[in-house]
């Protein structure tokens, strides 16, 4: 006979409740029975310890089909197992509470305060990160220096190691070190709160886990200082505008002689004033007469690399799109290029002499509009 209470009960649901009604129940008991809210409350801490069994359990559905069919006997004779099962339990904190890390909380409630984490072994003691900064450039190029590929240089204001106390913080380049007394060596200190045990960095060292008794005088005891840096980029032919170039470790080094950042050069490329770029594709816009257009012409027209000839077919309405092969941008992946798409815009005169006004006049005369399909497909459908 099942002595533990039923875990719907708990959590004040139906069994046909969803997942979603599992999750804003369990949310409302967790936060009104949270040790936190509820210090030396005995009841509040066990309807917590219940509310988070009953929610593992139902949360789950393999685990949720077996309860229904077996009840508590279906996890054997020991019930609910916290120390394998609990981990996915933190992982669903994380969607019902935010970015709350519980694992110092539930580590001092279920494991009596001692160092145990029930999420993966023991407490690591958390290691300070002292990798410098990553930074970012801009950088300016144009669509033709974008095709063929360049290089530029640019002056960039970031942290270098201290030459005095080599990146130490240390006048006497770490001999002036010592273990930090409040935290020993930790980095974290912990503070009891009721049931449970929150670590914080430590005030005295920052989190270093050492006191600098010498501080360098050139660095101030941060074991770098800034300087100006002039850096050659390498911009491959092809790049896309927005693309960004990483160049390793030339970013801020790091805090006590921590590993340098990297330096991201974000390649923006400047609209043309005659191309228009498509991936690998460019287009360019080509103004024509209506007597070219009609009776056609061989002309040159602008690419990347310098002027090439096209022929333009008798005949050739405004808004045709002529392909020349191999004429676009270089492919980023190597395998050719793409191609120079000319974009024809018939242009009409806004003015004439007059005669150019008579010989227009004697084509009207003589052509039949019968004979072109468009013109002719409008008429007739009205």
């Amino acid at each position: 006979m099942d002595q533990k209470k039923d875990y719907y009960e708990i959590l004040g649901v139906g069994k046909d409740a969803s997942i979603d009604d599992i999750k804003k129940a369990y949310r409302r008991l967790a936060l009104k029975y949270h040790p936190d809210r509820n210090p030396g409350n005995k009841e509040a801490e066990e309807s917590f310890k219940e509310a988070t069994e009953s929610y593992e359990v139902l949360s789950d559905p393999e685990k949720r089909k077996t309860y229904d069919q077996y009840g508590h006997i279906g996890f054997g004779p020991q019930g609910f197992d916290w120390t394998q099962d609990f981990s996915r339990v933190r992982m669903d904190f994380s969607d019902l509470f935010g970015n709350i890390d519980m694992g110092d909380i539930f580590s001092s409630i279920f494991s009596g305060g001692s160092q145990t984490d029930w999420f993966g072994g023991r407490t690591a003691t958390r290691q300070r990160q002292n990798r410098g900064s990553d930074l970012e450039y801009r950088i300016y190029i144009t669509l033709k220096e974008a095709a063929i590929g360049t290089e530029k240089h640019i002056n960039i204001s970031r942290y270098d190691e201290c030459p005095s106390c080599k990146g130490t913080g240390s006048k006497s380049q770490g001999a002036g070190k010592k273990l930090c007394a409040q935290c020993q060596g930790k980095g974290r200190v912990a503070q009891n709160n009721g049931f449970f045990t929150i670590a914080t960095t430590c005030p005295k060292c920052k989190g270093e886990g050492e006191i600098i008794e010498d501080p360098c005088p050139n660095c101030r005891g941060t074991g770098r200082i800034r300087g100006m840096h002039k850096i050659l980029v390498k911009i491959p032919a092809g790049i896309e505008s927005g693309s960004s170039l990483r160049l390793k470790g030339q970013g801020d080094a790091g805090l006590y002689g921590g590993p340098k950042g990297d330096l991201y050069v974000t390649v923006l490329i400047e609209q043309d004033k005659i191309f228009e770029r498509v991936q690998s594709n460019i287009i360019c816009e080509v103004p024509i007469t209506v007597m070219q257009a009609v009776l056609g012409e061989e002309m040159e027209v602008p690419s990347l690399t310098g002027k090439v000839k096209v022929k333009i077919p008798p005949g050739t309405q405004t808004g045709a799109v002529l392909r020349l092969r191999n004429l676009g941008m270089p492919k980023m992946s190597g395998l050719g290029k793409g191609d120079l798409l000319i974009r024809i815009k018939v242009v009409i005169p806004s003015k004439i002499s007059r005669q150019e006004k008579l010989l227009y006049q004697q084509i009207k005369d003589i052509e039949n509009p019968e004979k072109y399909p468009d013109i002719k497909k409008f008429r007739n459908s009205f």
